[in-house]
């Protein structure tokens, strides 16, 4: 194992960061050390930081599970920062290629609130909920609640 990935798993995230810049020097096109370089700004809470990073992994046609990883964290990040239109292309570029990711579903549905797009918004939220859970009473009223979740302004 990398010794900066150790470092993160041991939650040592300014000695990752150190040494993650020297490779960051060394190889500034390597995907992966700039996804991780990223992942200790954003531990660090320096999202504005770990957004170049991340940008760099995806110009740099980071794969794999990292991949995805970068379109779920970028986009948080983005959030984080209130680069909401740029949150919500990264999120819907990375739906495109992982349509069956939730997280990063349930970034874009909390983007697309920040965009005072609620009804969209919403609807997602619901329909992952009632997709996802194992709470009984939601289970009970999964129907009632999908139907109901693109129609939120409607009464009968």
């Amino acid at each position: 194992m990398q010794d900066y990935i150790q470092l993160i798993n041991d939650q040592k995230f300014r000695e990752a960061n150190v040494l993650l810049l020297k490779l960051v020097e060394e190889s500034p096109n390597d995907p992966v050390i700039n996804f991780y370089c990223a992942v200790t700004y954003d531990a660090l809470g320096m999202e504005r930081k770990a957004i170049q990073f991340y940008k760099a992994a995806l110009t740099s046609e980071i794969n794999g599970p990292l991949r995805e990883r970068t379109y779920v964290q970028l986009g948080s990040s983005y959030r984080c920062v209130g680069e909401y239109q740029k949150c919500r292309n990264i999120l819907e570029e990375g739906m495109m290629e992982y349509p069956h990711n939730l997280a990063m579903k349930v970034f874009h549905s909390m983007v697309m609130y920040n965009l005072n797009e609620n009804e969209e918004s919403m609807t997602s939220l619901l329909s992952i909920l009632v997709s996802t859970t194992s709470d009984p009473w939601i289970a009970k009223y999964s129907k009632a609640l999908e139907f109901y979740s693109d129609k939120l302004d409607q009464t009968w």
